[in-house]
């Protein structure tokens, strides 16, 4: 069978003639050429070049439905702003981000920073009198480096800031406390520590990260390398937690100021939506902190444990061994003296009998006692 002969099936033309009523009664379709084929007629992958597109294309022109070829321009109808929008983007301007707000005016959680709502969005924002809240995050996440401390009592200094009650008085470091402080030092030196340090868009961020860190690590100069990517990360948990509730917090104000009209329920349910996604996700941080922190704590403990039955295996060994060694000294010392004694009495021996006698001892009473 040639391509020309091909032909579709009765399904196929009265899912075609049911696209064409539709559009003469003018319901919203796609009459597009390609929509027709593919999602239509359901030649999947197939074009207006196919055998099956030129049946299509045939069939349409026997009931006069001219489709809209895939080359030809489709004029999309541009969104605007609303009296109502443009008065919430100019109470929120300094404290949500352009694609937040396009999302919850335009009910459309998938727009991203290149939605023609989000540039419509920042295209007013920027014609706005007043500081450029995103555009000023953007620079002060392009200019910070984070330079970690170089010296002890730097570190020493955000330990007593970060923790209330660290017990360490900087003019009584104790050895201890000494190690715990250089270990913290060279945890802060980490490349990763730095990296994520320096990717926080504001200072609040950044000491909240920088002062969980540290309260998580600074009496632990134990850690392996991987436990310290750990807690980098339980820290990172905690800004995430702080940043959501911050979230659902500007949310909830908002839902408070929206108007009762037809155009304030609507942004509402959305608002609505939004809080509860955003406490979900906030749940879904809290445990992820909580089984981490577990984690952590557990493996640590398991380690300390191990030390403590290696070390008091190692003690009980060297006092076994000083014991058998004392034990070995006595009877040495004893021995020696026990010949002394015997060398002396061989010679008293030696003597005149009745001189012997004069001592009232005999050899063995004198050796023995």
């Amino acid at each position: 069978m040639s391509s020309d002969d091909f032909k579709l099936s009765d399904e196929q033309k009265a899912a075609l003639i049911e696209t064409k009523d539709k559009f003469l009664r003018g319901e919203k379709v796609d009459v597009s050429l390609m929509h027709l084929i593919q999602n239509v007629a359901g030649f999947t992958g197939r074009d207006g070049r196919s055998k099956e597109g030129r049946a299509v294309k045939a069939f349409l022109s026997e009931i006069d439905l001219n489709a809209i070829p895939a080359s030809e321009y489709q004029k999309v109808e541009k969104p605007s702003l609303s009296d109502e929008h443009k008065e919430f983007i100019r109470n929120n301007k300094g404290t949500m981000k352009y694609v937040e707000m396009s999302r919850i005016l335009f009910l459309n959680d998938k727009l991203t920073s290149l939605s023609a709502e989000t540039r419509m969005v920042t295209e007013y924002c920027k014609s706005l009198d007043g500081e450029d809240f995103e555009q000023n995050q953007i620079e002060q996440e392009e200019n910070f480096e984070y330079k970690p401390p170089k010296h002890p009592d730097r570190v020493l200094s955000r330990i007593n800031r970060f923790v209330l009650d660290s017990g360490i008085d900087k003019e009584k470091v104790t050895p201890r406390q000494k190690k715990d402080i250089e270990r913290l030092m060279g945890y802060l030196h980490t490349f990763r520590f730095i990296h994520q340090m320096s990717n926080y868009q504001n200072e609040t961020e950044r000491e909240l990260f920088e002062s969980s860190f540290v309260r998580y690590t600074y009496n632990k100069p134990d850690l392996t390398q991987e436990e310290v990517d750990q807690y980098i990360v339980l820290s990172g948990e905690v800004v995430i937690a702080s940043n959501i509730q911050r979230r659902v917090g500007r949310l909830q104000r908002l839902l408070d100021e929206t108007a009762s009209d037809n155009e304030g329920r609507r942004i509402s349910m959305s608002l609505v939506e939004a809080i509860n996604t955003a406490q979900g996700e906030y749940n879904s941080c809290v445990n992820r902190q909580h089984k981490l922190l577990s984690d952590l704590k557990q493996k640590r403990s398991d380690r300390l444990s191990k030390q403590v039955q290696d070390n008091a295996s190692i003690l009980n060994l060297v006092e076994t061994w000083k014991d058998e060694e004392s034990r070995k000294e006595l009877i040495k010392m004893a021995e020696l003296r026990k010949k002394t004694i015997k060398d002396e009495v061989e010679k008293l021996s030696t003597i005149d009998d009745v001189k012997a006698r004069i001592f009232g001892l005999s050899p063995e009473e004198a050796v023995n006692g």
